[in-house]
């Protein structure tokens, strides 16, 4: 288990760990942590590449994802497949829920990846598009100034949603 240190960082670590992602392993904490450090870190001017970027989703998101994935498939295959199936479901929907959940699934890593991929490297083009204007005139230097804190905005919501739909993966 991983040794804490007792500080204000330490202290502000345990309280999103326990107030954000439920209580969840450190190990699992440390790479969604890793996520939300890139996520940030492409707000800052010069760190943006693309293809380190769609690497990073590739070998650590959908890894997490299919790891998530195999250890409940390997784990016991009928249960993965019943939890496709909500509880008080009536039984002349459930071919329907099933493969509306089965799509939901398949779906799942497609979404990990290009969705955050998306999203913020059109946010780091828009923002050296607007830096370039800033040259002709002042007032764009404010609007990149809030597109800056809409931009890290986005990064902390998809941050959010790769923890979300990682941790229903462990469930679902």
């Amino acid at each position: 288990e991983l040794v804490l240190i007792n500080n204000d960082f330490g202290s502000l670590m345990l309280l999103i760990n326990k107030g954000i992602l439920n209580n969840v392993s450190w190990y699992y904490f440390f790479v969604i942590n890793l996520v939300l450090l890139l996520f940030l870190c492409y707000r800052l001017p010069y760190c943006y590449s693309p293809y380190f970027f769609l690497i990073f989703l590739i070998v650590i998101v959908f890894t997490s994802f299919m790891s998530l994935f195999l250890g409940r498939f390997c784990g016991s295959v009928n249960i993965f497949f019943s939890s496709f199936i909500p509880v008080g479901t009536p039984i002349y929907i459930c071919p329907l829920v099933c493969v509306a959940e089965l799509i939901s699934y398949i779906i799942r890593p497609i979404v990990l990846i290009l969705r955050p991929f998306i999203n913020i490297s059109l946010g780091c083009f828009g923002a050296v598009a607007l830096s370039g204007l800033s040259l002709v005139n002042s007032i764009w230097c404010f609007l990149l100034f809030l597109l800056f804190f809409y931009e890290v905005f986005v990064a902390l919501v998809h941050w959010y949603i790769v923890t979300c739909i990682l941790s229903f993966s462990v469930d679902h």
